[in-house]
Parts: C-alpha cells; structure tokens; sequence
C-alpha cells in the first residue's frame, strides 16, 4: 500500500462507524480528492489527519448552527468560518499552503481557491453540496438548488451576482466552456495542479512545473489557461513541437485567450530560425 492510500484509508477509518450525522460518515469524493492532492503536493499523513480532525470540528460546528437557525446553508458557513474561527482571505501570495486544504485548515488563511475548497469540503461533510465555480484568475462556490446563489470567498462569504463576476473577471468564452459552470471533482483538482504549476515555476522549478501543468491539462480539456501555461513551460526548455500543440490545445478551448497569439507568433518566429533537424 502507498503512502498516499494508508494516509487516505486512515482519514476513512477515523469517520467509519459512526451513522448520527453526515459529519461522521467516510470522507466523500471531494474530501478524499483535497487530501490525496495534499499528499501529492508533500503533506505527511499526520498533518493530513490533524487536518481532518479541524475538517471535522468546523463541519460539525455548522452542522450545529444549522440545526439551530435553519437559515441559508452559506450564511451558517461563513459564520462559522469567519466568525468563530477567523479564517483571513489571502490575495498578495500565490504559494501553495494558501489553497492546499490542510494548510488553510492549519493557518485559517486561504486564496479564493483554498477558501473554496474549505467550503466545498465543509458543504460535503454536512451533506450540503455546493458547487465549485471557475473563472478566469479566480474561483468562488455557488449553493443549489431553489435561492441558490453565489458566495464570494474574498468577502467573506458575501452573496454577490453574476453581473459582478462577469465584469470583474470577463470576459471569457461562453457557453460550453470551462468557465462559469459547476466543476467536476476531477476538474477541482486540475485547478489545484495548475496553481502548483505556477507556485513551483514562481520558484525556479520549471521541470516540476511543466509536469504540474500536464496533470493540470489532463485532468480538465477544457481549461485553456493550463495548456497554455504547459505550452510556455515546453517551448521554454526548447520543445518547440510540442509546445505548439498544446498552445493549439488552449486555442480549441478558448481562441482569444489574452496573450495566446503573442506566444504563438514568438514560438513561430523560434521554429523558424531553429537549425533544420
């Protein structure tokens, strides 16, 4: 058994047993997926496990509230979360502990992504999904169903409309596209790639970044901005060929991507004054 798969079993095997509360059962697949990309990214299965125990104590904290107030699901959340544990939004950094789940639980300090991802865990222990929602340089969650409505991590939780994301953020391509839409469990975790692709190239290491950005465009097709940035990483190590397909894989996915075209004219410029082979 791996590391990665006893740290995950251990995780399941502290939940297992219990049946009183959505908060006791096994961890769910957006859980399991924080805490497995967690341990990709280098957490041991001790900090991974003390973070499940706070994962637990916030879960069931809303999971109280809740039962108390029967107000909007994200309201008791953002209570919980801001209020009584003082989590702090993080908007200078882009390193990797503000949006890996069990440093954001350890520091109570996260990005958009990192508080997003705390919430979509917290939203899943409860039983209550919500969805997780892609834009162009920013991630936010969004509640179900009838009333549903956004929730803006970086204000504290505040509820604001699609008209303000759309100008704050946009444009970006619709429809059918990566961008303003539920993603699935699998896309969540290309975002994290990606983000370690560019915390790890904003630290020199571009080998890692280019593997980052791979599992990152793999993982999720459709996300223009990963197969750009794999594209950049590969024509800067020389791999002229294969950078060119992935910068036509970001075109497919989003043809005006900001500075797409300029990469592909200097990539062409590179493929035309390299020696014939």
């Amino acid at each position: 058994m791996t590391a990665k798969a006893t740290l995950l079993c251990a995780v399941a095997a502290a939940a297992l047993g219990c049946t009183r509360s959505a908060t006791q059962c096994p961890p769910g697949p957006v859980v399991s997926t924080l805490f497995a990309l967690d341990a990709d990214f280098g957490a041991d299965a001790d900090t991974i496990a003390r973070a499940f125990t706070s994962l637990q104590d916030i879960a069931t904290a809303v999971e109280q509230r809740h039962r108390r107030t029967r107000a909007d699901v994200a309201d008791d959340i953002n209570t919980v979360v801001f209020g009584e544990f003082k989590f702090q939004r993080e908007i200078e950094s882009t390193a990797s502990r503000f949006f890996q789940l069990s440093s954001v639980l350890r520091d109570r300090r996260g990005s958009c992504l990192g508080l997003g991802a705390l919430y979509l865990a917290i939203g899943e222990r409860i039983g209550v999904p919500l969805d997780g929602i892609l834009l162009p340089g920013h991630f936010f969650v969004r509640t179900r169903g009838p009333g549903g409505h956004n929730v803006e991590l970086l204000r504290q939780g505040e509820a604001m409309p699609d008209e303000w994301y759309k100008k704050k953020y946009g444009p970006w391509p619709e429809p059918r596209s990566a961008y303003f839409r539920p993603v699935t469990v699998s896309e969540l975790g290309a975002i994290h790639w990606y983000n370690r692709g560019n915390d790890l190239r904003a630290a020199g290491n571009l080998g890692g970044a280019e593997q980052a950005y791979a599992q990152a465009a793999q993982e999720f097709p459709g996300f223009a901005e990963a197969h750009a940035s794999l594209g950049a990483a590969q024509q800067q190590r020389g791999a002229f060929d294969e950078a060119e397909a992935s910068y036509r894989a970001a075109a497919r996915a989003w043809p005006d991507l900001p500075g797409l075209a300029h990469n592909l004219q200097l990539l062409q410029e590179q493929q035309d004054a390299a020696p014939p082979r």
